[in-house]
């Protein structure tokens, strides 16, 4: 079989006559993945990320005379994720883009004399429920990417 060199990115790389080079060397990866349920997993953990700073936020000023929690909606982010899972659905496999949301006061707890609105048990228990569906979505996405390996190293688990 003969084969010619092409220059691409800095690199030498060989192929067949008549190949064309038109992805990026990390496409072909991301495409492969685009088409599993790693970029919904990977908003989920996008999402819980930046819940949790914010969860911590309120943890560090719960003492702060007037402070007012912040969250995400999860109802939100859970609606949002389902509309873009339904897109993805409709058009094919592809990415889900990004989810942007608004951060909100919460409102839910009664003010307090100093005008702060706090629950120390509520905090720790939305940190808690948070970590769980983080490291939840974490595992899928670990064992998402462990079987694309065994795949690509043509093995079987």
């Amino acid at each position: 079989m003969r084969g010619i060199w092409r220059r691409r990115i800095g690199t030498l790389r060989w192929c067949r006559r008549g190949t064309q080079f038109d992805e990026e060397p990390g496409m072909f990866i991301e495409r492969l993945l685009s088409q599993t349920n790693a970029p919904v997993l990977e908003q989920v953990v996008r999402f819980t990320a930046e819940r949790h700073r914010l969860i911590a936020e309120n943890i560090a000023n719960i003492d702060t005379p007037g402070y007012r929690q912040k969250d995400l909606s999860v109802s939100a982010f859970q609606r949002m994720l389902g509309e873009r899972i339904d897109e993805r659905r409709q058009r094919g496999m592809g990415g889900i883009g990004r989810i942007d949301l608004d951060v909100l006061d919460r409102r839910d707890n009664i003010l307090f004399h100093d005008g702060g609105n706090r629950s120390m048990e509520q905090l720790a228990t939305e940190q808690a429920k948070n970590a769980l569906m983080h490291n939840v979505a974490i595992e899928f996405l670990r064992r998402q990417y462990q079987a694309m390996e065994n795949a690509l190293k043509e093995r079987i688990s």
